[in-house]
């Protein structure tokens, strides 16, 4: 049996690096999408955190929530978590915009509290899939199963809060977890019953054996994808190679782009060229970002004969699997850089892996042991913080005044670029809701004095 499960996050902001998560929310169900288990959690901030005023308003959060001691910590958050994933695993893990938003948010809140595996939606045969790209190949493909509303400057919009309305769905709760998994239920059931071999079609992309098969058959396929604010656009093509340095990323040549007789032929710059440049004549694609890649519907003759010349020209087909890495410059050391940004530094060894086990069952005091015992130090370093957050009595005064003196930089930097919250940020988004008709002066005011009270703990003060 087919087990979905349908999941998002609020969090503390935009960065999935450095905000946090407030709430998940999640339902379980089969392949008809009958309901198997729901859940409902939600956390406090760490201590580090320091959470965008709009954030909390786009959430309908009171600012007191974030610091209830009553809700469980982002450690315990993160444990639950991973225990529910266990529970219901193998099954297809998805949302709307999970692949670039929620997904690497789990990952992040896995990490940085350390939970054994961080990549646990794609291992032990768990896979992703996301229904934003699901309905984009919709819109393209299957024109009139959705309805699409337009935006404020009549576009198309594919947003879920309007999608969902738009579609019969009583969306009344947008941007609360749980009201949102139910909007993503109703809109796929909605492509599911409308056409049910379309629907196998899309859910089969997240299977990568599959699709890594149907690419090297060479046969036309296609995929539907969106850059910024532009509409969804369907590129018809085939398969021309595999990253050499990466088995989950393929080349993918467009029909429309250039004659097969000219590809084949083209030269080493050429072929990096035709990788890099916009429009891309070969467009490098993801087999573990849930793109929709799907058989193209009846092909032309000139189609296959294209798929045809490609397969037979092995040369061209290695020649570009080699070129695919090399369109990124070797990136030095830049020194610095906060253990957020490590997470893609390498899998933990056996040896850390079984302190890992350890460490989720132990009291605070064995923890601060084996926090040292890691070899890793990207897990030393975010041990050590766990224990400043959650077990501060086993430091000296020097290591909790340390601690502080951290946050307090960090939240007033002023670099205008910085991905994390500071407190110029809050600055500027209070000042803002002072004239925004949709936050009440109550509302407003309860901000104001959550923000002075809670920076006030880190000697930090906010000027409105």
């Amino acid at each position: 049996m087919t087990r979905f499960v349908f999941y998002d996050f609020e969090t503390t902001g935009t960065s999935v690096t450095y905000a946090q998560p407030l709430q998940f929310a999640a339902i379980v169900t089969d392949e008809n999408f009958n309901v198997l288990d729901t859940v409902d959690w939600r956390c406090r901030i760490a201590p580090h955190i320091l959470p965008a005023p709009y954030a909390l308003k786009v959430t309908n959060l009171a600012p007191e929530q974030v610091t209830n001691n009553n809700l469980q910590s982002a450690f315990e958050f993160a444990q639950s978590l991973h225990q529910f994933l266990e529970k219901w695993q193998p099954a297809i893990w998805l949302g709307y915009n999970t692949i670039k938003f929620d997904e690497p948010m789990l990952r992040q809140l896995f990490y940085q509290n350390l939970q054994p595996n961080i990549y646990a939606t794609s291992m032990n045969g768990n896979s992703r899939l996301d229904v934003m790209k699901i309905v984009w190949a919709t819109h393209n493909l299957r024109p009139g199963i959705l309805t699409f509303p337009e935006n404020d400057q009549g576009k198309t919009s594919f947003k879920l809060d309007q999608l969902a309305p738009a579609n019969g769905f009583a969306h009344e709760n947008a941007h609360d977890a749980l009201a949102d998994v139910e909007a993503t239920i109703f809109i796929l059931n909605k492509i599911k019953t409308a056409d049910p071999d379309f629907f196998d079609d899309l859910v089969r992309t997240q299977d990568k054996e599959y699709i890594g098969s149907l690419l090297r058959s060479f046969e036309p396929v296609q995929v539907t994808l969106r850059f910024g604010g532009a509409p969804p656009k369907t590129y018809c093509g085939c398969y021309c190679g595999t990253n050499s340095q990466n088995k989950n990323e393929i080349a993918f040549a467009d029909f429309d782009a250039i004659d097969a007789e000219a590809l084949v032929n083209l030269s080493d710059p050429e072929i990096l060229e035709a990788i890099t440049q916009s429009p891309k004549i070969i467009r490098p694609l993801r087999l573990n970002n849930a793109e929709t890649i799907m058989r193209l519907d009846s092909p032309t003759i000139e189609q296959r004969s294209f798929c045809e010349k490609i397969s037979r020209s092995d040369y061209f087909v290695s020649r570009v699997s080699a070129i695919l890495p090399q369109r990124f410059e070797a990136v030095e050391d830049e020194g610095d850089v906060p253990v957020e940004e490590k997470i893609h530094g390498g899998f933990y060894s056996h040896y850390d892996q079984d302190v890992l086990a350890e460490f989720q069952t132990a009291d605070w005091q064995r923890r601060q042991e084996l926090v040292e015992q890691f070899e890793d130090k990207r897990l030393v370093q975010l041990g050590r913080r766990l224990i400043v957050f959650y077990a501060p009595h086993l430091l000296s005064e020097e290591q909790k005044s340390a601690f502080k003196s951290f946050v307090k930089t960090k939240w007033e930097s002023t670099n205008p670029d910085a991905d994390w919250t500071t407190i110029c940020a809050v600055q500027d988004d209070l000042n803002e809701m002072k004239t925004d008709e949709t936050v009440s002066q109550e509302y407003l005011e309860r901000l104001i004095t959550f923000y002075q009270n809670y920076l006030r703990g880190f000697e930090c003060e906010l000027s409105l």
